[in-house]
């Protein structure tokens, strides 16, 4: 048996070589299609199930690393870390009442895939859980942030949840690998005023409204940057699908080993740096 499946990567390695990389690229495309373009939410998972075969074939090609996927990228994120030490592969489906599925590969720079599982259970207190790759929560990342802490690199991740038909989710998200070359979710690093420290961010808004949530980098500094959301009325306070921005903002910046929390964020102030500042309402 280990003689078939050795045979069976050899041949997949030498089929995808074959191949550009470009041609690579187009096949992923369409397969992705598939799923996306698919109604029935059980064969669109069965297509999803040949799309990640087509994906762990693809990366078995040594140039997938740092392939920019500039036609990939507008199907699902492949961003790259920015310190060059892994990128993901991070897509999502669909499925009835606009409910999310999510798949994330991450893929380290000597080639090793990490495969994350979306959680689908609730946990309890989840800003202040830790999680691993069998207990992730789902979500669509579109930036990473490496930022040193004592001893170790820890990742900031920030992602979008389509949730469901009500409202939507901005997650902020904190990461680190372990010794065995495995990841942590829930990293003690989100510092509030009142003394609290949460493990990850989770703001959640109505669907017809918007939020936006961006890291910035000013003199060196690094600010996590994002619309204050808000009940549209007081008696909608526990209901934060509902909630909606008020057009002020919030943030995070990092010091002392942590994100510190900025209420009433004056964003439109770091135009004072002599450069035009990007609001991130826009």
């Amino acid at each position: 048996m280990k003689l078939i499946i050795s045979f069976y990567l050899i041949l997949s390695f030498n089929l995808m070589n074959a191949q550009s990389i470009e041609e690579i690229e187009l096949k992923l495309i369409n397969s992705l299609e598939d799923v996306h373009f698919e109604k029935d939410d059980k064969l669109a998972m069965k297509m999803n199930d040949e799309f990640k075969s087509n994906l762990q074939k693809a990366l078995l090609n040594k140039e997938i690393f740092n392939y920019p996927f500039d036609s990939l990228s507008k199907f699902m994120s492949t961003v790259i870390s920015s310190d060059g030490e892994f990128r993901i592969f991070n897509w999502n489906i669909e499925l009835d009442n606009q409910k999310q599925h999510y798949e994330c590969w991450i893929l380290k720079k000597n080639l090793n895939i990490i495969k994350l599982s979306d959680f689908k259970k609730e946990i309890p207190e989840i800003e202040y859980s830790s999680l691993n790759e069998n207990t992730w929560l789902g979500a669509l990342y579109y930036d990473i942030i490496p930022n040193q802490r004592k001893n170790k690199t820890v990742y900031t991740l920030i992602g979008w949840d389509g949730n469901d038909m009500f409202s939507n989710k901005k997650i902020i998200e904190s990461m680190v690998f372990n010794k065995k070359n495995k990841v942590q979710f829930g990293e003690p690093i989100f510092k509030y005023s009142d003394g609290k420290t949460k493990k990850r961010v989770i703001f959640q808004y109505n669907k017809q409204s918007y939020m936006s949530l961006k890291h910035k980098q000013v003199r060196k500094e690094d600010y996590i940057i994002f619309d204050h959301l808000m009940p549209p009325s007081p008696h909608l306070k526990d209901f934060t699908d509902w909630y909606v921005t008020d057009l002020s903002f919030d943030a995070f910046l990092w010091s002392e080993n942590q994100w510190n929390f900025k209420r009433n964020f004056d964003a439109k102030s770091l135009k004072v740096l002599n450069r035009p500042f990007n609001d991130p309402n826009k």
